[in-house]
């Protein structure tokens, strides 16, 4: 393939193959065969791991990857998956579960991702909208998903790994199968993979990532964060490892548990960046932390990491200068997007540093060159553009407000979910459709965006706007404070109250409280920033892919039924 069909892919006219995504897999394992597209830990080894010994990593090349894609897409069409079908993959981030998915893909049928984190009720709203034909899990899913009448009644199940019960196929019995079929013409704006929202502001959407969309998605990513011939990538994000197969870059996938952190993840990790030399990797804010802290206390210095990449909340200034100290060398970038746009914006870590703008909020940089934006007035409802269009939505310049952006690598549509259509989407009368972040931005002197809040987590107290970024920024600087959110609370008199809200480090005394309210208390009067009420909890609730975003409505219910 030259390097014209190469870009063309997801974005040829007509129903033709080249078209469909797998076609980037196919590319690199005609150019480089035997190069490793992914790497990992053995289950089993993990087990017997002694917590100091180098991690052991299996691996596979390009050219046997697609050979199994292969295999299994033809033993899926065997079963009755073809052009269309929704397929539920429910195997947490491992070979089988890249495998399957574009071998789901190269059949035209949908893959839909379910993560390991997800909760009971949200496995049922995201099977009541995808209606799946399909799913594809491990025996112990199966056996959880009784008790879900929309998963229990998939009429195909493919069973990965040992199993007991009788299911319609099994993975090992699919990667025998030698009837291969040749790659399903597709449509560049044909679904090819849905993946859903937390749903931590509200019922989870399947964002409905098309061809085209992930095609698009890739070269933004790539223009973002670029990589060397030789680099070895350790992503905790699936999305991060799709970009990186589709660039032919070798991925080793980390050997933790997303769905359940734990206080050996950093060991882990970190291990493994020895063990199997990673250059470069993604991770949460949250194991970013992690990271830094575990190689302070154990005093290791991660010479080889060339670039580490971080998102998905916000990280301060802090977060950056205490990863910078176990890694002096590497390039350290923060980057902007979300689920229907990844990226929208990205900062190198020494710009962030320097920074003495006087703005609140965090610094996030550029916004992508691909994307048209626009910040529009804090407005909770759906936006419909009226005769005047933008003139009556557009925020001042230099003034705070959401930020809508459109764009090729901008999910435009969620699967079977007008709703969530209006309440995220503005469509212009000539269809051009742009995305409502539920961000609340800023462009500073030098074009570069800040965040300061999200729209629905907006405190208005006494007709005033107040963010709760900054202020959870200075209270996580206090030496006592593990977790904490700033959040507004109903209040007859001011409309909003504001609520400080912490949990404590480990080693620091509950019944100090008072004199921990008093430094509360002193350092947001510093900073001009009114609190109305302080509490401390035991534990914020998180989101549960990332854990790093703090999970408002649940918060403000817990203090509710407390009060």
């Amino acid at each position: 393939m030259s390097n014209n069909e190469y870009g063309r892919i997801g974005f040829c006219e007509g129903r033709v193959k080249e078209n469909n995504v797998i076609f980037f897999l196919h590319k690199h394992a005609q150019l480089f065969p035997q190069k490793v597209a992914l790497q990992w830990v053995n289950r089993t080894t993990l087990q017997v791991w002694n917590g100091t010994s180098n991690l052991s990593h299996e691996s596979i090349t390009y050219k046997d990857l697609v050979d199994k894609i292969n295999a299994i897409s033809g033993g899926l069409k065997k079963i009755g998956i073809s052009k269309g079908d929704r397929v539920i993959i429910f195997v947490p981030l491992s070979l089988e579960l890249y495998i399957t998915m574009f071998a789901v893909q190269r059949l035209g049928a949908i893959a839909v991702f379910l993560d390991s984190w997800a909760r009971k009720d949200h496995l049922g709203i995201c099977a009541q909208v995808v209606q799946p034909k399909a799913m594809i899990s491990f025996e112990k899913a199966f056996q959880l998903c009784v008790a879900v009448p929309e998963l229990a009644n998939i009429q195909v199940k493919v069973v990965v790994g040992p199993r007991k019960e009788d299911y319609t196929s099994d993975l090992e019995s699919l990667l025998k199968n030698t009837s291969f079929t040749d790659i399903e013409p597709v449509e560049s704006n044909d679904t090819a993979l849905i993946t859903f929202t937390t749903g931590s502001s509200g019922v989870p959407k399947g964002a409905d990532r098309t061809h085209r969309f992930l095609a698009a998605q890739h070269r933004a990513l790539d223009k973002e964060i670029p990589y060397q011939q030789n680099d070895r990538d350790l992503p905790v994000f699936p999305i991060f490892s799709l970009n990186n197969l589709a660039g032919g870059v070798t991925t080793v996938l980390p050997a933790i548990d997303l769905a359940a952190p734990s206080d050996k993840d950093a060991a882990i990790i970190i291990n493994q960046f020895f063990s199997a030399n990673i250059t470069c990797c993604t991770v949460s804010p949250s194991i970013f932390v992690n990271i830094a802290e575990y190689c302070r206390k154990n005093q290791i210095t991660l010479k080889n990491l060339r670039r580490v990449v971080t998102g998905g909340a916000p990280v301060s200034k802090d977060n950056i200068k205490n990863f910078k100290a176990i890694a002096p060398t590497a390039e350290i970038l923060v980057l902007y997007g979300s689920t229907e746009v990844e990226p929208i914006a990205h900062i190198e870590a020494n710009e962030m540093l320097s920074d003495e703008a006087k703005l609140e909020g965090v610094n996030v940089g550029r916004i992508s060159e691909d994307l048209d934006f626009r910040f529009i007035k804090i407005w909770r409802k759906n936006v419909e553009l009226g005769t005047k269009g933008w003139q009556e939505w557009e925020v001042e310049k230099g003034k705070a407000g959401e930020l809508v952006v459109s764009g090729a690598h901008v999910c435009e549509n969620y699967y079977n979910n007008l709703e969530a259509f209006k309440s995220t989407k503005i469509k212009e009368s000539n269809g051009k459709i742009w995305h409502r972040t539920g961000d609340v931005g800023v462009l500073d002197e030098r074009g570069r965006l800040w965040l300061v809040g999200r729209v629905h987590n907006t405190i208005v107290r006494a007709n005033e706007y107040l963010f709760p970024v900054h202020a959870e920024i200075l209270l996580k600087r206090l030496d006592f404070v593990r977790q904490a959110a700033f959040l507004g609370l109903e209040d007859a008199r001011l409309g909003e109250k504001t609520c400080a809200v912490f949990s404590l480090k480990e080693g620091f005394k509950p019944e100090n409280i008072e004199q921990y309210i008093a430094s509360i208390r002193s350092l947001f009067g510093e900073n001009k920033i009114p609190v109305d009420e302080i509490k401390i909890i035991n534990e914020i609730p998180m989101d549960p892919r990332h854990h790093s975003k703090v999970e408002y409505s649940k918060l403000r219910e817990m203090i509710i039924q407390n009060a």
